[in-house]
C-alpha cells in the first residue's frame, strides 16, 4: 500500500501516465480511420518521352507507325488502385465501362495490361481507339489496382482517367496532388517531420520514464537511477523504434495513400 501512495505522488509517474493517455488517444485516431469503410480509387502516372521532334534516342532506329514517320512518341504508366478501405465491385461503379481514359488529341498508339495485384481482379481493356481506352474488372480489394502502359504522340497533360463511384469518393489524382504548392504543402511536409520527430521523442521519454519509476520500485537510489535508467532506456526505444518502423508502412497507407508495392516494385 506505502509502495501504490509512494507511486502516485510520483510526478514521473503521472507524467508517463499522461504519455500513456495521449498515445492511446492518437492511436484510437488512427484506429477509427483505418477501420472506416469508404470506397475510393486514386491515380498516379509518370511519362517517359521516347521520341522527342522527330529525334530517335537510339541512331539508325526508324520508328513508323501506320507506316508514318513518328515525330513524337512518350510511354505513360498509369497505377490505378483501390486506396479505400472497403472492396469496390464492377457493380459499384457508374457506367458499363468503369474506367475510362481519354485523350483530348487523340494521340494513342497502343495500351497493355503490365501487371494487376491479382489475377482474380480480371482488369480488361475492352475498347481501344486513337482518343479513347475504356477498362473494366470483377472486383478490386483494398490496396490492389493494376498498372498500364499507354504509347502516345501528345501532352501527358491532355490524358485524363475517368471514373465515377456510387455513393465512394470523389477521384483521387495523386500526380495533381503533388503539384499543388503554398501553404498546404508546407503545412503538410512539416507534419510529416514533427510526426517522425514526436515519435522518436515519445521513444525516448516513455522508456526513460519507465526505467525511472522501475528503478524506485525495487528501490535503487543516487546515482544507481541514473545507471538503471540507462541499462533500461536503451533496449526498450531500440524496441520501439522497430515497432514504429513496422507500422510506419501502415500509416503511410491510411494517411498518404501511395501506389501499393505489388504494382510499383520490379520483377
Amino acid at each position: 500500500m506505502e509502495m501504490v501512495e509512494e507511486l502516485m505522488s510520483n510526478p514521473y509517474a503521472w507524467l508517463f501516465l499522461s504519455l500513456c493517455t495521449v498515445a492511446s488517444f492518437v492511436f484510437a485516431i488512427y484506429t477509427w480511420i483505418n477501420g472506416k469503410k469508404t470506397k475510393e480509387i486514386s491515380i498516379d502516372n509518370c511519362t517517359n518521352e521516347i521520341v522527342k521532334m522527330g529525334k530517335s534516342p537510339i541512331n539508325k532506329l526508324d520508328m513508323k507507325f501506320d507506316g508514318k514517320a513518328i515525330q513524337e512518341l512518350s510511354s505513360t504508366i498509369y497505377f490505378i488502385w483501390n486506396s479505400g478501405s472497403d472492396v469496390i465491385n464492377a457493380k459499384d461503379m457508374v457506367g458499363d465501362n468503369p474506367i475510362k481514359i481519354i485523350c483530348e488529341d487523340e494521340q494513342f498508339l497502343d495500351a497493355k495490361i503490365i501487371k494487376q495485384s491479382d489475377d482474380s481482379n480480371a482488369f480488361k481493356i475492352l475498347n481501344f481507339d486513337a482518343a479513347n481506352i475504356e477498362m473494366s474488372f470483377d472486383y478490386i480489394d483494398s490496396g490492389e489496382g493494376v498498372k498500364l502502359q499507354i504509347l502516345h504522340n501528345g501532352d501527358d497533360g491532355k490524358i485524363h482517367v475517368e471514373y465515377k463511384i456510387k455513393g465512394g469518393k470523389p477521384k483521387r489524382n495523386c500526380a495533381e496532388l503533388r503539384k499543388e504548392g503554398g501553404i498546404k504543402k508546407i503545412i503538410k511536409a512539416i507534419a510529416d517531420e514533427l510526426i517522425t520527430v514526436f515519435i522518436w521523442l515519445f521513444a525516448f521519454l516513455m522508456t526513460a520514464l519507465f526505467a525511472n519509476i522501475f528503478s524506485n520500485l525495487i528501490g535503487v537510489t543516487g546515482e544507481g537511477v541514473l545507471v538503471m535508467t540507462i541499462v533500461l532506456s536503451i533496449p526498450l526505444t531500440l524496441i520501439i523504434i522497430f515497432i514504429f518502423i513496422k507500422t510506419k508502412s501502415m500509416f503511410k497507407r491510411v494517411f498518404h495513400r501511395t501506389v501499393p508495392n505489388t504494382l510499383n516494385k520490379e520483377e
